[in-house]
């Protein structure tokens, strides 16, 4: 790493116009950082930062030296990666007032990592881009390719790994030259090779998955061989390492394991290379996985121990995941492959939701600098207007003190600058206006982009869950099907044999049946939003013994969540309306109440009072209006539904009827509840609902309904 002597721009020459020995030391210790991968400190790039600063460094070489040590330690501490962001930003302000081209080019390189291990994935193209930029104006065009080769990391932690696999494959093509250890990258395990691999466990079917490992594999034997040739012992470490993880994963033991034991044999590896022990135990555990029970819970413990890791162990956490998945159905451990689809479906949710907050941050950004440049243009506008209104001014007392027989005309005079002022100040109230008038609009837009967002995520995953069961579920059914059909053949079955397989295909039948019944209710729930009047017929109904029929049909789902149901009705309430609307709307108020009203095991009680309002006044009135020829007063019902659950915060409760908004993405809806209660209550029934709630004190909804038909 440190190879490659050469004087530098930024060497600091002594009186007489030569370089002193300690500078020359410095400037190649410099030079063989920057050809260095910096992204990953290894032991020699650590010395290499300790050695250079003991030889009294320039400020702008100490700058560039602060910006690489920003990166030491980083896989340690994942969660200072920000606040070193916010320091490399500084640096990158400071080398640009230094005018100091090469160390704002090795800030930009720094940057370019954080952001992508904080999933800014924007952020981090552009930070390369602008370091390849610098390099090239500074004459470092090799460091510019680096720099192209780099973004590449960009692609692979956002999980593109089609792009990615084009990308190194352009770069192979073209013959770039390169230093070997990057080429080496471009073909392994964070290049070619890993796309390959981690598009083959996330493929659909068997005959794609070994396609693709065995892609990786071949690009890694071909790593091995660029690493051997140049004498990058560590660097052939990793490509037999990487050849293991893929032999695993294909089913390969005996094969995984010479390979491990060939790597013990070979010279240690940096221990504290980014996810290099995590790695090494799952090709351990997952060998084992496939041989004995015990090997089995060994890969579970290990995906359980991956999900808490820190951002430079996401890769090796979802090939653990994806491992569980897809040998638990092989295996036919059908309840682990589901525990690990479930944790695949909550990290993708997971980083949607983070996409989606940097995109909006992003956004954000954008719409804050028109406004910002403008404040700036108008500051800048009213300090030259007051300059001239000075001097105007400072003419205007000169002139009176000189000649006071003119106080008329300066009167006039002033009261022409007061009336230019006033038109002026009403002008720039008229622009005022109408830049909150557009930014209001702006507003309105991004709102309904960010309705459209959850709506999109919040579909997806209500609807992932229960197709994937689905689909688990088809493919066991055939798996054993298939199995049924060679004993049949083969005339091998047992009648033992037999009923296991019947069991299986049971559960497979149930699992699709389930999945499927999930499915059908999602559609239900959301095709609940646009139901028409026409869809159902107005009938008229006891609305007190339609509510007692209710509660007896939750008796058992409210023993179960030790909640008490307490009804305050009068005899009867005749009502025309629609009935099945009528059950919706008190079924969704009771799922409302039991799942977050009393999550976490809470218990309490829910209220239902009925009544009628104005029921003498209206009839007074109907006369009244009858004489008169009006159309008569029409008396009112309300009903109130009330529990003392944990209630609801003030940010939320404004935006708990707009649909798709829940604060339980994930875990328990996607906000379509008090949405169809509001649609149902409102538009269909042509009634009014309010909402209250305070945090700890419960939630009432209170919904009153016209009573053209009634009788109590």
């Amino acid at each position: 790493m440190t190879s490659g002597a050469r004087s530098d721009p930024q060497d600091e020459p002594t009186s007489d116009g030569h370089i002193t020995p300690g500078a020359a030391e410095l400037a190649r210790l410099l030079h063989g950082l920057r050809q260095s991968q910096i992204e990953w400190p290894a032991e020699q790039l650590r010395d290499d930062l300790r050695l250079a600063g003991t030889y009294q460094p320039s400020p702008v070489q100490a700058l560039e030296l602060e910006a690489y040590g920003l990166l030491q330690g980083i896989g340690r501490e994942p969660a200072s990666a920000l606040q070193r962001l916010r320091r490399a930003r500084e640096l990158q302000q400071l080398a640009m007032t230094l005018k100091a081209p090469l160390a704002e080019a090795a800030v930009w390189r720094v940057m370019h990592t954080l952001e992508s291990l904080l999933q800014m994935f924007p952020a981090s193209l552009h930070s390369a881009g602008m370091a390849a930029s610098l390099y090239l104006q500074a004459g470092e065009e090799d460091m510019a390719q680096l720099m192209t080769v780099q973004r590449n990391s960009v692609l692979f932690h956002a999980e593109m790994y089609e792009e990615l696999g084009a990308s190194c494959r352009q770069l192979l093509e073209e013959g770039t030259p390169l230093p070997p250890a990057f080429r080496h990258r471009i073909l392994g395990g964070a290049g070619a090779a890993g796309a390959a691999f981690s598009l083959g466990i996330r493929a659909p079917d068997d005959e794609t998955f070994e396609r693709h490992l065995e892609d990786s594999i071949r690009l890694h034997r071909e790593a091995l061989a660029l690493a051997e040739a140049h004498g990058l012992d560590a660097l052939a470490s990793v490509s037999l390492t990487n050849m293991a993880i893929v032999e695993a994963t294909r089913g390969h033991a005996a094969l995984s394991r010479a390979l491990m034991e060939e790597v013990q044999r070979r010279p240690e590896v940096d221990p504290m290379r980014p996810g290099w022990k995590e790695w090494q135990r799952y090709c351990t555990v997952l060998v084992r996985a496939q041989q004995d029970e015990a090997g089995w819970q060994a890969l579970m413990d290990t995906a359980r121990d991956y999900m808490g890791q820190g951002l430079n162990r996401v890769p090796v956490r979802d090939a653990c995941l994806y491992a569980v998945k897809r040998l638990g159905r092989r295996c036919g451990r059908m309840g682990d492959a589901l525990w690990a689809s479930e944790r695949l479906n909550e990290l993708q949710q997971a980083s949607y939701r983070k996409l989606a907050h940097t995109l909006s941050d992003t956004v954000d950004a954008v719409l804050e600098r028109p406004h910002l440049m403008h404040e700036r243009a108008t500051l800048a506008q009213r300090g030259s207007d007051l300059e001239n209104s000075l001097a105007q001014r400072n003419a205007e007392l000169s002139d009176t003190l000189a000649r006071l027989q003119a106080e008329i005309a300066i009167r006039q005079a002033t009261e022409v600058a007061l009336q230019k002022a006033h038109d002026e100040l009403e002008a720039q109230v008229r622009q005022r206006s109408a830049q909150l008038e557009q930014a209001m609009r702006t507003l309105m837009q991004h709102e309904k982009q960010l309705a459209l967002s959850r709506m999109v995520a919040g579909m997806a995953h209500e609807m992932n869950t229960p197709l994937d069961n689905a689909r688990m579920g088809a493919s066991l059914i055939g798996e054993r099907a298939r199995q049924l059909r060679l004993r049949l053949a083969g005339q091998t079955l047992r009648r033992s044999e037999l009923d296991d397989l019947l069991v299986q295909l049971d559960g497979g039948s149930d699992l699709i049946d389930r999945g499927l019944a999930r499915v059908a209710q999602l559609v239900q729930r959301f095709k609940t939003l646009g139901l028409s009047d026409e869809l159902q017929e107005r009938s008229e109904m006891d609305l007190c013994a339609l509510i007692r029929q209710s509660a007896s049909s939750w008796r058992q789902a409210l023993l179960e969540a030790g909640v008490e149901l307490r009804l305050d009705l009068p005899g009867r309430c005749l009502y025309r309306g629609y009935p099945q609307d009528i059950q919706q709307v008190l079924q969704q108020l009771l799922e409302n109440s039991l799942i977050h009203g009393f999550r976490d095991g809470r218990q309490g009680t829910i209220w239902i009072d009925l009544s009628v309002e104005g029921l003498e006044e209206t009839t007074l009135a109907t006369a009244g209006a009858q004489a008169r020829g009006e159309p008569p007063a029409v008396p009112t019902v309300q009903i109130c539904w009330r529990d003392d659950g944990v209630g609801i915060a003030g940010e939320h409760l404004p935006r708990v009827l707009e649909p798709f908004y829940t604060t339980q993405m994930g875990r328990t809806g996607v906000g379509l509840g008090l949405t169809s209660v509001h649609k149902l209550v409102v538009e269909r029934m042509s009634g009014e609902l309010t909402l209250q709630s305070q945090p700890g004190q419960g939630t009432l909804v209170r919904m009153r309904l016209p009573m053209p038909f009634q009788e109590v």
